[in-house]
């Protein structure tokens, strides 16, 4: 039987009224998760967590995406705040990946790795991840890197990482409806998407979350 991915919704905007519809927007359309973008956290710091709890409630998963390296410096107040997960960087050395699952511990929130890395380096960085104890990772499902010999290729991340020895939980960012929905077919546990978000259209906000999930 073919596992259901759940979806990740991206709130990235820097309005918060704005943010607060698409959060509702996202929800009404069945969106499992629900992600309090970088743009609206560098604009409003830790209170963006708290006015979307606040909006939301309190059963909503939460997941703040700082993309960054430095765990003690988001994970306390990231969770006082009212997140469940905070998106960090796995482009870092062993030790401020310890450091993040650590700080995770210590707060009660679950970190996810952003493994936007050179993609040759991929299904390496994934087992090493898995070794130190990382449980979520996430990447785009292709990407384009521009080799040594001077060629430009394409790689298939999401491949990558399935092939590595891990039993972590693997997300997909993609605003690309033919890649999303591949992923989500082909061994993605959850899909991140925002794009549709922005424009606002209830629709294919439904839509897209339906395709997501497999329905």
């Amino acid at each position: 039987m073919k596992k259901r991915v759940w979806v990740q919704a991206a709130i990235d905007v820097e309005d918060m009224d704005v943010a607060k519809r698409i959060a509702w927007m996202a929800l009404d359309a069945g969106a499992d998760w629900l992600e309090v973008g970088t743009p609206l956290l560098y604009k409003f710091g830790y209170q963006a967590i708290s006015e979307i709890r606040r909006v939301v409630g309190k059963d909503v998963t939460l997941v703040a995406d700082y993309k960054c390296p430095f765990a003690g410096l988001v994970a306390e107040n990231a969770a006082k705040a009212g997140a469940n997960y905070v998106m960090l960087q796995a482009a870092y050395n062993d030790a401020l990946i310890k450091h993040g699952l650590d700080e995770g511990k210590k707060w009660g929130i679950k970190p996810i790795f952003d493994l936007h890395i050179n993609p040759r380096d991929v299904t390496k960085r994934t087992e090493q991840l898995a070794d130190m104890g990382v449980e979520y990772l996430f990447s785009h499902h292709y990407a384009i890197n521009h080799d040594d010999d001077g060629v430009d290729r394409k790689y298939d991340t999401l491949k990558q990482i399935l092939d590595a020895k891990t039993n972590a939980k693997i997300g997909i960012t993609s605003d690309n409806w033919e890649e999303a929905k591949d992923a989500a077919t082909n061994g993605a546990d959850w899909m991140i998407f925002g794009l549709v978000l922005r424009k606002p259209d209830p629709k294919e906000c439904i839509k897209w979350i339906n395709m997501l999930h497999g329905e």
